[in-house]
């Protein structure tokens, strides 16, 4: 699939199958996702796949969504805090380092036919918690799954390139 293809599939999905997504699709997901790039190299990030158990209750009730819930998976992911380059003026990249992270996730998974959904609206101080995080800040969620039939793609309303782009 092209890149063009793959951007124009993925769309936010919060309806799933109950079916396990496998292991081994997962680390296939995991292995595009650590390809992703960050301000020097320096990766400051950790991916938490969050399937089932005590730990997974508590995630459900950071975002408490029936269709969160749903979800057959949860992938958190963090920023190492220190660990993270800062520019000269203090801007730090931490947030931006980790959400490349995240889109390079969420395409490997459009890639292997699931469905993926940002979620940033999450109660950090539960998450953190759950997963016993320590210099960590959770910054994305994202479950993923099988696609429901239920779900429906919405075409998507972008800006055109005049509206985004400044030539000068």
């Amino acid at each position: 699939m092209g890149l063009k293809n793959l951007y124009e599939k993925r769309y936010s999905v919060r309806s799933f199958q109950p079916k396990q997504v496998e292991q081994e699709t997962i680390i296939r997901i995991l292995e595009k996702a650590r390809l992703a790039p960050s301000a020097v190299n320096f990766q400051p990030w950790k991916i938490y796949i969050v399937t089932q158990g005590e730990t997974r209750a508590k995630i459900n009730r950071a975002y408490p969504k029936k269709w969160f819930e749903n979800a057959p998976v949860v992938a958190v992911f963090t920023g190492l805090e220190g660990q993270n380059w800062k520019r000269q003026d203090g801007k730090d990249y931490l947030m931006c380092d980790v959400t490349i992270l995240t889109d390079y996730f969420v395409l490997a998974a459009t890639e292997e036919g699931l469905g993926t959904c940002y979620v940033g609206a999450f109660d950090a101080e539960i998450v953190t918690e759950a997963l016993k995080l320590k210099d960590e800040d959770p910054i994305l969620m994202v479950p993923f799954g099988y696609v429901s039939e239920d779900s429906k793609f919405k075409e998507k309303k972008r800006k055109s390139v005049n509206e985004i782009a400044v030539w000068l």
